[in-house]
């Protein structure tokens, strides 16, 4: 609690003061050249900083003490979370590991997998993945076929997962698998703790409009997992998946709420200056709307998740979190909208030479999939209404005479993560 209104006590101060002087000695400031930070890809850019916050003990500050974190309530992270809005930190490319997975492994994990998995989660040493769609299995996740099957102390798991945002560089991943085809769909599901690097994994890269190859397909093939890895119980993985999607609608919410693509906003503002257009009504009154909506959004997820942290309802649930996660999609996508209406023609033809070759091209190709990852639009929107609205579902269609609707989701394809 503060002292007075608007007053901060003496140890967040202190705080604060500590992640300014991180911040400052690791990430330059905005606007700066890249060459006083980690150097690198995105991805050792990103590792590299993650190991740099464990080391400063700003890694996980509201994750338990004894698994690496620093224990430290909600409003030290929304501290930093608002330091950090002045620097240039890397892309988010851990976010599946650590906004995703982690939180997961806390709440379901055993306390031997919480110490075995979590500390080097947390120092960027192991990259964690989500093994869930497969190609019968988008939207409707509990009907995935990839078996698991018990063979002593061992699982033998076989099948096919596809749209997995970085598997080629995974150390770990969670995987929904189907342990018993006799029980209904979402009782015979078992989410294991998969060790990428074992016999039997081949991923493949998947070819986007953009060029690039950010998801990948999976095939299982014999995989030897222990039943020392499975996270939560056996036959009752369906509850681990669903705080594992909320955590991930969370999550991406927060990844798209700074909207803008390469510069973020500030790139917007700084290519409609370039372009004289910066002055004119027009522009000025959206860009200010687009700005509008992107502080709205950050600033509901950081109300829900600090709601979530004292347990007073409104945080990593299926309706908010996919109420966040809708708002995400359209956000990123009206963003690419303004950028190429203020690109023009840059955004379909452009020099290759160039400083910006394709950047418009690419923002406006890469923000169609916003309304697919993490669940369709259109499956948001169920969710929504029915957890958070109360509305009756929807009928089925791919109900059989006999069939319990309660036990059955939607056929619906297009679920990227």
């Amino acid at each position: 609690m503060n002292t007075a209104a608007g007053a901060s006590l003496p140890e967040e101060d202190a705080f604060r003061r500590e992640v300014l002087a991180f911040l400052r000695a690791t990430v330059p400031p905005k606007g700066a050249t890249q060459a006083g930070g980690p150097g690198g890809s995105g991805l050792a850019r990103s590792t590299a900083f993650q190991a740099a916050l464990a080391a400063a003990g700003l890694a996980g500050i509201t994750w338990p003490a004894e698994y690496g974190g620093r224990g430290l309530p909600g409003r030290y992270q929304r501290i930093f979370d608002r330091e950090a809005q002045a620097f240039e930190l890397p892309p988010k490319s851990l976010e599946i590991g650590l906004g995703m997975c982690g939180p997961t492994l806390l709440v379901h994990a055993s306390e031997e997998q919480k110490r075995t998995f979590i500390p080097p989660l947390l120092r960027g040493e192991q990259i964690w993945c989500e093994l869930f769609s497969e190609p019968g299995a988008g939207s409707d996740l509990s009907s995935v076929q990839t078996r698991a099957e018990r063979d002593g102390d061992d699982y033998e798991v076989s099948g096919q997962k596809v749209w997995t945002s970085g598997a080629q560089h995974s150390d770990y991943a969670a995987c929904l698998t189907r342990t018993d085809p006799d029980r209904p769909k979402r009782d015979g599901i078992t989410m294991l703790i998969v060790d990428m690097h074992a016999p039997g994994i081949t991923v493949r890269p998947l070819r986007q409009l953009t060029g690039e190859a950010h998801f990948n397909e999976v095939f299982l093939d014999g995989v030897r997992v222990p039943v020392a890895n499975v996270l939560g119980e056996e036959h009752g993985g369906w509850r681990v998946a669903r705080t594992m999607l909320a955590f991930e609608r969370q999550a991406l919410s927060g990844m798209g709420s700074g909207g803008g693509g390469k510069g973020g906003f500030a790139g917007l503002v700084a290519e409609a200056q370039r372009r004289g257009l910066a002055s004119e009504p027009l522009w000025r009154d959206r860009l200010v709307q687009l700005r509008i909506h992107q502080v709205v959004l950050r600033d509901l997820t950081g109300l829900l998740q600090a709601r979530a942290r004292r347990g007073t309802g409104g945080g990593a649930d299926g309706a908010t979190a996919s109420l966040l996660k809708l708002a995400m999609a359209q956000l990123v996508q009206e963003t690419a909208r303004v950028a190429a209406d203020l690109a023009g023609m840059d955004t379909v033809a452009w020099d290759p030479a160039g400083p910006d070759a394709g950047r418009w091209s690419a923002q406006l190709l890469s923000s169609l999939s916003a309304s697919l990852g993490g669940g369709t639009n259109e499956i948001v929107r169920n969710v929504i209404a029915e957890r958070g609205l109360g509305l009756p579902r929807d009928v089925e269609g791919d109900l059989m005479p006999g069939d319990d609707p309660q036990l059955l989701g939607r056929k619906t394809v297009g679920r990227a993560h």
